[in-house]
């Protein structure tokens, strides 16, 4: 028994001699590591850019241009814009009166020579003197265009002025009447010598400059048409005329 038992202690301490070797030599090998794992990782960063811009040559090799495609077609376009002209809110804001029929005369200032131009962007207090001044003569009131091209903002920035729409006075929108007179400084008044017919060119931008007085700068209404009333312009007796109208 003795002897079987020590022939197996060597056995165990020869194969655990074995096992210790097999794990040391391991242990002394060279490791590799994986791309970036000691360190900042070294791309090779032009021939990747090169590579990238072959792809997207023979990519676009393969490309086609395809032609222009048909515009959505809006239905009942005319039937929108209509509806919303005829909105009891924007008619109010754009000053035109409850009578379809009376609308083109309304939005063209039919009969008028003589103009008020102001901006949104005048001082509140400015803005409330002169647009009163206009209803005492009965002088239109004329914005280049809405307030961000929005409706809404418009109304706001009326709201804003006059707090209520009670208190609010009429104006109108029409940017031709600016192109036409090459308006570039508010408040101005126009005073021209006949109605302003329509526009001849888009916007009025090629129409020559009608005949007209002109007054710039932040004054009294009253003091501007007795100005162009006592002068010698083509403005004269509509000036005149509103005086005397304003007065009765």
């Amino acid at each position: 028994m003795a002897s079987l038992a020590k022939k197996k202690l060597l056995c165990a301490l020869g194969i655990g001699l074995i096992t210790s070797q097999a794990f040391a030599q391991e242990d002394t090998e060279k490791m590799s590591f994986a791309e970036g794992a000691t360190g900042y990782i070294k791309a090779p960063i032009t021939e990747l850019v090169i590579d990238a811009e072959h792809a997207a040559d023979e990519l676009g090799q393969r490309l086609t241009i395809q032609g222009a495609m048909e515009g959505v077609e809006i239905p009942d376009l005319s039937g929108i814009r209509d509806r919303a002209l005829n909105d009891p809110r924007v008619r109010k804001l754009l000053g035109v009166t409850e009578n379809p029929s009376d609308e083109v005369d309304a939005v063209g200032y039919d009969g008028a020579h003589l103009w008020l131009l102001l901006s949104f962007s005048m001082p509140k207090i400015s803005l409330q003197q002169a647009m009163r001044e206009a209803e005492k003569y009965g002088v239109p009131v004329v914005f280049r265009g809405f307030v961000n091209n929005s409706v809404y903002d418009t109304r706001a920035a009326i709201l804003d002025v006059w707090e209520t729409e009670e208190e609010a006075k009429g104006f109108g929108i029409d940017p031709t009447i600016f192109t036409r007179f090459n308006i570039n400084a508010v408040p101005v008044v126009i005073a021209a010598s006949e109605m302003l017919e329509i526009c001849e060119t888009q916007g009025c931008e090629g129409d020559p400059v009608p005949p007209h007085d002109r007054v710039s700068g932040n004054i009294p209404l009253e003091t501007v048409l007795a100005m162009i009333a006592h002068g010698d312009g083509v403005g004269a007796f509509e000036a005149a005329r509103m005086i005397a109208a304003a007065n009765e």
